[in-house]
């Protein structure tokens, strides 16, 4: 076994909440970046405006604890007392692990594992920070189905990998959003929902978080909605902006991430926080200029932007954000409109 693997396996083989008595309803796992307060406060202001009948309680969980983080979250807990909001502090080998590395897989897993052992209800809902929700009733009716169908998790969307449907594990669901039965969970070491290689009929292959578990439960306790509704997701913010944080040199925002931040940063940003995001001005400087640290100036960059710029337009049409927030968005994607001949 490598030493890596055997990190992990030694590291996280035991939940410490194994024998807690759980009460019915959910928790939200709020897995947020600490060091991006701004999706902190659009995490809360996303859930915070949903029916919230079944849910005992928002953990907050950054993956970098810091005294400023908790300031912010502190700031944010008075701003929204009606929330049940609580704030989950990961392990001390685990800040050691997110320090270090900064690897979004690692992070997302000492997440949700600290989620998981903090929480005190039957289920728990992975909400993804880069998720905005747009129906008002759509955890509430999201609860109730995976509990009147006794599934083991419910989520929204297959996961992206085509290996999965190609070997035979079509139920396999994506993460966003997805509504875990604990019992379920826990019959499994943590290590196996973290995202790593392993063999699964004498295949060997890369899986992401909870979906080597999936691919072991039988498919009718795996379900999914029948459509995508009710949300508008941007998917791997937080992945391609650590990964941009950990480049050097030229990087080119293909998805436009980067960029995404940015403009959420300008808009809704309650904390004054300094980011390493570049402003927009020297964003917009990388349409044109590939010397420029952040470009956006591949053939491949220009095929991806319709369908970014289409959900930035749904998010701004039903995200739920105040009319200045959408006022700043418009202003800050007007170069690049130009730049794409956005007609939408």
């Amino acid at each position: 076994m490598a030493l890596a693997s055997r990190f992990w396996t030694t590291m996280y083989g035991k939940w410490r909440s194994a024998r807690v008595d759980r009460k019915p309803g959910y928790t939200i796992l709020m897995m947020v970046p600490g060091d991006m307060a701004v999706f902190l406060d659009l995490a809360l202001d996303v859930c915070g405006g949903q029916d919230l009948t079944h849910c005992a309680e928002i953990l907050v969980i950054p993956d970098r604890p810091s005294p400023e983080f908790r300031k912010r979250f502190e700031s944010a807990k008075e701003e929204r007392a009606h929330l049940p909001m609580r704030l989950v502090t990961l392990q001390f080998v685990d800040r050691l692990v997110t320090r270090r590395m900064n690897n979004p897989h690692h992070n997302y897993f000492l997440q949700l594992k600290n989620g998981i052992d903090a929480s005190r209800t039957t289920h728990v809902l992975l909400h993804d920070a880069d998720l905005f929700i747009v129906e008002p009733n759509f955890l509430k009716a999201h609860y109730e189905a995976c509990v009147e169908r006794r599934l083991a998790c419910l989520g929204l969307s297959p996961a992206w990998d085509q290996w999965y449907r190609d070997s035979g594990y079509p139920h396999v669901t994506a993460t966003w959003e997805l509504l875990i039965d604990v019992a379920w969970a826990q019959q499994f070491p943590p290590h196996k929902h973290h995202g790593h290689r392993d063999v699964l009929n004498g295949v060997s292959h890369e899986f992401d978080a909870t979906l080597l578990p999936q691919c072991l439960t039988p498919p009718e306790r795996v379900g999914r909605h029948n459509q995508e509704w009710g949300f508008v997701h941007f998917n791997y913010v937080i992945s391609a902006y650590r990964l941009f944080q950990n480049s050097t040199g030229r990087y080119e925002d293909a998805n436009f991430r980067v960029l995404l931040v940015r403009l959420l940063i300008d808009a809704c940003d309650r904390s004054g926080w300094q980011y390493d995001a570049p402003p927009i001005a020297e964003l917009s400087m990388g349409l044109r200029n590939p010397s420029r640290r952040v470009t956006y100036t591949k053939q491949e960059t220009r095929k991806n932007y319709p369908e970014f710029r289409s959900k930035l337009k749904e998010l701004i049409d039903k995200g739920r954000l105040t009319d200045a927030q959408c006022a700043s968005i418009r202003k800050g994607i007007e170069p690049f409109d130009r730049a794409f001949d956005w007609r939408g």
